[in-house]
């Protein structure tokens, strides 16, 4: 699951909020990217990044989305929703995570070593395949800003799950590949993804105890 979201839009506190608590589900990797989508109002998100952008754009076109809008909730490239009501996103979600994986779903483990390096292994599944590899740098937890101009001007916005990088770091064909990278913390997300905003095959993230309250 991937919210994006924007410290000048009105909703995403909240939604931020909902991103929390969903990131505590058994089985959901939910990640926030902030977009400067509202920074013309007045205050330019301290997270937003144009590789975040591209990656929502990449969306709205896979997705027949017209336009890009915030909150957005992306679930396994398959599913476009506003986070702005809980209960249709939660319901959303459930819909989501009760779909069939893919057929050609690999299996995929990121394990963090010795020398904060971190090793990807996707697993051979004998079909051919294209897919990229992406890498998710994030902090899970909440960090806080404060913003000091625009329609959230003196409010204190949360996030969780906050990415900070994101790198494709190879693409995988169907047979079995790992890659070691450094420089992917405080916490590490893999995902094997269809090109160009396509589905989700696999994700795996590295654990640290969530301070989500």
């Amino acid at each position: 699951m991937e919210l994006y979201t924007s410290q000048g839009c009105t909703q995403c506190p909240r939604a931020n909020r909902l991103l929390g608590r969903f990131s505590h589900d058994d089985g959901v990797l939910a990640l926030t990217f902030a977009v400067g989508i509202w920074d013309y109002l007045g205050w330019s998100d301290t997270f937003a990044q144009p590789d975040f952008t591209n990656r929502q754009r990449d969306y709205s076109q896979a997705l027949h989305v017209r336009g890009r809008f915030t909150p957005q909730l992306v679930m396994n490239g398959v599913r476009q929703i506003s986070a702005s009501d809980w209960d249709e996103a939660r319901a959303a979600l459930e819909e989501v995570r009760a779909m069939p994986p893919p057929a050609n779903a690999p299996e995929v483990s990121i394990t963090r070593l010795r020398n904060n390096n971190v090793r990807v292994t996707v697993s051979a599944t004998g079909r051919t395949v294209n897919a990229d590899i992406w890498l998710v740098a994030f902090d899970p937890g909440p960090v806080t800003v404060v913003v000091a101009r625009g329609v959230n001007v003196n409010r204190t916005v949360a996030h969780y799950n906050i990415a900070h990088t994101i790198e494709r770091a190879g693409t995988w064909t169907g047979a079995s590949v790992w890659l070691e990278r450094p420089r992917c913390s405080p916490e590490c997300a893999v995902l094997v993804q269809e090109p160009n905003g396509g589905p989700i095959l696999a994700a795996a993230y590295t654990y640290r105890p969530a301070r989500y309250n």
